[in-house]
Parts: C-alpha cells; sequence; structure tokens
C-alpha cells in the first residue's frame, strides 16, 4: 500500500473507531465529504492544514495519522 493510502486507512479508522460518518468529520475539520472520501480511500492529497485538524478533531498528534 502506498503511502497516501495508508493515511487514508488510518483517517478512517479513527472515524469509524469513534462512530462517526464521513459527513460528521468532514463538516466538523472544514472539508467536503467527497474530499474526506477520496482522503480515505487514497485517492487525494492531503495538505497540512487538513491534517492537523483531522488529528485535532480525533484528538491524536498527527504523526499518529502519517505512516513512516
Amino acid at each position: 500500500m502506498d503511502r497516501l493510502g495508508e493515511l487514508g486507512q488510518r483517517v478512517r479508522e479513527a472515524r469509524t473507531s469513534c462512530g462517526q460518518t464521513q459527513a460528521e468529520v468532514a463538516k466538523a475539520v472544514g472539508v467536503h465529504r467527497t474530499h474526506l472520501s477520496a482522503i480515505e480511500s487514497g485517492g487525494e492529497n492531503i495538505t497540512v492544514g487538513t491534517l492537523y485538524r483531522i488529528a485535532d478533531h480525533f484528538g491524536v498528534p498527527a504523526s499518529q495519522l502519517l505512516p513512516d
């Protein structure tokens, strides 16, 4: 799996472990649901700002979402 795919998988796992929908998370972090979906599928790049907003939303360090 490539790095964007692994990042997306980690975002999806964080979201599902909290029991939230893509729409709920997208609204909370200020992106469109389709953009979040593309991030989760590894099909779209993510900005540092969006990464930090997602990490803050889930209460985790951004580094936890980033693959090695």
